[in-house]
């Protein structure tokens, strides 16, 4: 006995288990390893820049020693007043020192105000590459479900083309046996029929793939079914101004790339100038001879000056490099908007053919569904072959097939386009 299922049943349970794509995209966001690289990357330059702001500011240091010497030393420095006949010298063999001492860079030629400033550009293009990487993440799941999604239907109609084929193996197999029709004709229909279930199961196959590698780069446990999207044939594409370019991560990157340069040139030379600290000591001498504690009060305070006059060309190099790096970006940076403008062409021309070979194939289905009609008409009644009748259904199911391929590169096409304009994620 068959138990028959209400289809609104069906269709709950269906919808029960569908996945939106927007689901995919949050959960690949928050649990992409690539993003979460990305963000610890930034932190890391973040942390390099908050030391780096920090020096300027100096440092405090607790410092200490113990020092035994063969011959005794004096507890204080000697100086003119304890040369003095009535004054005496403290000695030891065992001299603990203690104390605190600060140092702090007073002028450093704008080198230090150079890496500050270098690392804040550092933080920016990491920023920038994060968000690039995002968007190619969105477009990634994006281009992935659409695979999906059209094989999900071309499985459909694939089914629906089964269907049809095992009706007409039916019908020919009582024919047959009434001896309306020869045998020749179930051979036919049975190797048509073998020959879709053949391509459903490639197709399954297919659509089985896209999932795992979905569920592999969103850490969704399960993927059921792809709910549908609704697609716009005639959306309106937005032209690229070569004006709004900078507009861009990716040529924001580049600029900043360009103008890290110029901050590193700056900084080799402002090395080359004076450099000038100020260091500053507050402490106590200790003497422990003979079970009793003496202690002598230091304190100092100085400044050291540095000037590099000859470093057998080392600074020269480093410019040289800076330079380059510099011109690197500058000739990165053309190379990336020639890329960018025949990527941009490629993007439309697809778009366009899609659309064009999406309403070229509602044609060829409307015509093929009609010849379709007329071939059972003509088969039925004994005046054409079977052979007619299966080659205006695989014509049909073709024309089918190909409508729903180019709706959906269509709208790839679009989710490509979001994607070279940085608009995915928004």
């Amino acid at each position: 006995m068959r138990v028959k299922i209400p289809i609104f049943i069906l269709l709950s349970t269906t919808l029960l288990f569908a996945i939106k794509v927007d689901e995919l995209i949050n959960s690949g966001l928050n649990n992409s390893s690539i993003i979460q690289k990305n963000q610890l990357q930034i932190d890391l330059i973040q942390a390099k820049k908050d030391e780096n702001y920090a020096k300027k500011f100096g440092e405090f240091d607790i410092v200490g020693s113990y020092t035994h010497y063969n011959l005794p030393r004096t507890l204080a420095p000697i100086v003119p007043s304890s040369l003095s006949p009535n004054s005496s010298v403290e000695t030891t063999q065992d001299l603990f020192t203690t104390g605190i001492q600060y140092s702090v860079p007073i002028f450093t030629g704008g080198a230090l105000n150079q890496q500050v400033k270098i690392d804040q550009l550092s933080k920016n293009m990491s920023q920038s590459r994060a968000k690039l990487s995002r968007e190619e993440l969105i477009y990634n799941i994006r281009s992935l479900y659409i695979s999906g999604l059209t094989l999900q239907e071309l499985i459909s109609a694939q089914n629906q083309y089964i269907n049809a084929l095992e009706k007409l193996e039916y019908i020919i197999s009582q024919s047959v046996k009434l001896g309306k029709k020869a045998k020749i004709d179930k051979l036919k229909a049975d190797t048509s029929l073998q020959e879709a279930k053949g391509g459903l199961t490639q197709m399954r196959s297919s659509l089985n793939m896209i999932k795992s590698t979905l569920i592999a780069i969103t850490h969704i446990p399960n993927i059921d079914y792809f709910e549908l999207i609704s697609v716009d044939m005639n959306q309106n594409i937005q032209k690229v101004s070569e004006d709004n370019l900078d507009e861009l991560e990716r040529f924001k990157l580049q600029n900043l790339e360009i103008e890290k340069g110029s901050k590193v040139i700056s900084k080799v030379k402002s090395s080359q100038k004076p450099q000038v600290a100020l260091n500053g000591y507050v402490g106590y001498n200790y003497d422990t001879d003979d079970n009793s504690l003496n202690r002598e009060n230091l304190w100092q305070i100085g400044l050291n000056l540095k000037w590099n006059i000859f470093d057998f060309g080392k600074n020269s190099a480093k410019i040289q490099q800076a330079k380059i790096a510099k011109l690197q970006a500058t000739l990165q940076k053309e190379a990336t908007t020639e890329g960018f403008k025949k990527l941009i062409a490629k993007a439309l021309n697809k778009i366009e053919t899609a659309l064009a070979e999406y309403q070229t194939n509602i044609s060829k289905l409307n015509l093929l569904q009609e010849s379709q009609k007329i071939e059972d008409v003509r088969y039925n009644a004994g005046v054409s072959t079977l052979n007619d009748l299966l080659l205006a259904k695989s014509k049909t199911q073709l024309a089918k097939s190909k409508l729903i391929q180019s709706k959906y590169e269509y709208q790839n096409g679009i989710y490509y386009l979001d994607y070279l304009l940085e608009k995915g994620e928004r």
